[in-house]
């Protein structure tokens, strides 16, 4: 479970940070926008005590989240970006993609998102990551795991040769690219490295 959580841990953090810088004024429900970034607050805060050794609050937080998040789209449907800004959409996204104890959850919000990414109301790139975290194989190459103190792979993905087109699709850099932002974390003592044992496999990046 704790390999599973943090080969991912790097990933949600950088795109949460850069998300949060994009939020426009005005967002036609303030309330519950702040509300899902202090749930996404919470959430990344058990993910850095997780890069020192420290699960204790982990599970507590994220079924918490999700809970309160099946509550919110249960009555307003999904968050849209002009309900709660780009930042508030993300947070809600964040809370979904840290789900994995209600996959069932997770594909509904899946099917939530898909239309409102035509209409702009949702993140392409949240969508790919979302459809990576519940699908395999993967369609973007977005999840993976540490195969070495200094790489990482993707999981196996559905026509592989064409994956970076899709990436460019929904705004995702190529993923030879997005291999180098796990260097780091890789890195960290803490983040255990894929095993033969591990349900699903890695596979190379092509060159």
């Amino acid at each position: 479970m704790k390999h599973l959580i943090l080969v991912q841990l790097f990933t949600a953090a950088i795109l949460f940070a850069v998300s949060v810088g994009a939020y426009a004024a005005g967002p036609t429900h303030a309330a519950l926008r702040d509300k899902l970034l202090n749930m996404a607050a919470s959430d990344q805060e058990v993910r850095q005590l997780a890069r020192k050794g420290d699960f204790s609050r982990w599970t507590a937080v994220d079924d918490a989240n999700r809970s309160r998040l099946k509550q919110i789209v249960a009555q307003l449907g999904w968050p849209t970006v002009a309900m709660v800004g780009q930042d508030g959409a993300t947070a809600a996204w964040l809370i979904a993609q840290h789900a994995d104890r209600d996959q069932a959850f997770q594909r509904e919000v899946l099917a939530l998102m898909e239309p409102l990414v035509r209409q702009g109301q949702a993140s392409g790139t949240n969508f790919a990551y979302l459809y990576d975290r519940t699908h395999y194989p993967q369609r973007f190459g977005t999840q993976g795991s540490c195969v070495s103190r200094t790489e990482w792979q993707p999981f196996e993905i559905e026509d592989i040769a064409r994956v970076d087109e899709r990436r460019s699709a929904l705004g995702l850099p190529p993923l030879a690219e997005y291999a180098k932002l796990f260097k780091e974390g890789c890195a960290n003592p803490h983040m255990s490295l894929h095993s033969a044992s591990h349900p699903k496999r890695t596979v190379a990046i092509p060159q």
